[in-house]
């Protein structure tokens, strides 16, 4: 990923500079390997208007009558998303509005890592770092960015103020892609604690979802002397679901992600379909997708992994976590978990306490009566409420 055109111009001007000094003076230094840099989404004209093009000469596959979503992805549904897509959705729009959250990228383990970063204008913030999965991204968290950092401006109370880090996982959006093997939970939890130390937090609470659930815990063991809390959404503690319907996805990611992948990465009517489809079978919303999510919630998600060219990248993590020796370890962090039953799985509430516990420290167990696999963007308020509740008696 190029480095964005503010810092690209900041490097061009000093070099600039140091051309006009004396020879006796010492021109500037360049930015260290370690540097924190200002970013911000802009994507090249050429690459929307590639994408304009593919989908005015996009070919669907053939279809059933009536089949509806039982099959995949629903055919009438998807013609009617591709045809807003290019004519209607405004991609600038939405990089506006994810622009207005202060975003970096810095270079961890070879990767250059990109988050968004909000402080709270209230002493006493807890840093917190949000962690999604698949097929999310950071716009996950939009509708809580404000609320966590400024509580008291949406009703809350100003003690439960937060500092937020949403970082893009590796291979994930606007982060680098992974060169070589073996980048799966470990080292992706190496590199947020990395990271959340060169941002200056010697203390701070993590909360993930879907693979960021299992990064979280990771995490926790890993740098337990710092992460003052965890919260998990779910708090897996048995095997996956088996259901072959609902995990088929999985299997393909987690054995030949590159086969998929070609699709992906040349298709946005495959992507989308290969994403949507994920959106309407693991959330909550009784037959109507866009009960929860607007088109252009689900298009930006789409986008990030389109412009990004990451639809094969972020399936490699299935490949590597599949492939991982590491052993669970037992998390002794103060542990939240706060089971959106309404996932994929459709597990009954409270199923997984017991299994759960034998892994994590559970300090608290919330069986939401609402909500599915993205919790934070489709029922933000039970999500920021146990979120704020858990991690009040670990500030």
């Amino acid at each position: 990923m190029k480095l964005h055109i503010q810092a690209i111009a900041a490097v061009l001007l000093l070099s600039i500079s140091a051309a006009a000094q004396p020879a006796s003076k010492t021109a500037p230094k360049t930015p260290s390997a370690t540097a924190v840099i200002p970013y911000a989404i802009h994507v090249p004209d050429e690459v929307l208007a590639d994408l304009k093009s593919r989908l005015a000469h996009a070919r669907l596959a053939d279809e059933l009558p009536g089949v509806g979503w039982d099959y995949g992805m629903n055919p009438g549904y998807l013609k009617e998303l591709a045809a807003y897509w290019r004519d209607r959705f405004d991609w600038r729009a939405q990089e506006r509005r994810l622009n207005r959250f202060p975003q970096f990228k810095t270079n961890i383990d070879g990767l250059d890592i990109h988050f968004i970063h909000v402080r709270s204008k209230n002493p006493g913030a807890l840093p917190l770092l949000l962690l999604n999965g698949w097929p999310s991204t950071i716009d996950e968290y939009s509708k809580v960015i404000g609320p966590l950092t400024d509580p008291a401006s949406f009703g809350g109370r100003a003690e439960d103020s937060f500092d937020v880090v949403i970082p893009s996982m590796p291979g994930f959006g606007f982060s680098g892609k992974p060169r070589e093997r073996g980048f799966g939970t470990e080292r992706i939890a190496a590199v947020w604690a990395q990271l959340m130390a060169r941002l200056g937090y010697p203390r701070y609470a993590a909360q993930g979802t879907d693979i960021g659930s299992g990064v979280g815990a990771q995490l926790a063991v890993a740098d337990a002397a710092h992460v003052a809390g965890l919260h998990l959404t779910p708090c897996s503690g048995g095997a996956p679901a088996s259901d072959t319907e609902t995990t088929a996805y999985n299997l393909e990611q987690s054995t030949k992600p590159q086969t998929i992948g070609y699709s992906l990465s040349d298709s946005p009517v495959g992507l989308a379909a290969w994403i949507v489809e994920k959106f309407h079978g693991w959330s909550d919303h009784d037959g109507d997708l866009e009960k929860l999510y607007t088109k252009d919630q689900l298009l930006t998600a789409v986008m990030i992994y389109w412009v990004t060219n990451t639809g094969t990248s972020s399936a490699w993590n299935y490949y590597e976590r599949r492939h991982q020796t590491l052993q669970p370890a037992k998390v002794n962090v103060p542990t939240g978990c706060a089971e959106f039953t309404r996932r994929f799985d459709r597990r009954p509430p409270g199923s997984t306490r017991s299994a759960a516990e034998t892994r994590y420290n559970v300090e608290r167990w919330t069986d939401m009566a609402r909500g599915g696999h993205f919790p934070a963007l489709e029922q933000p308020q039970l999500w920021l409420d146990d979120v704020r509740t858990f991690f009040r008696g670990h500030r």
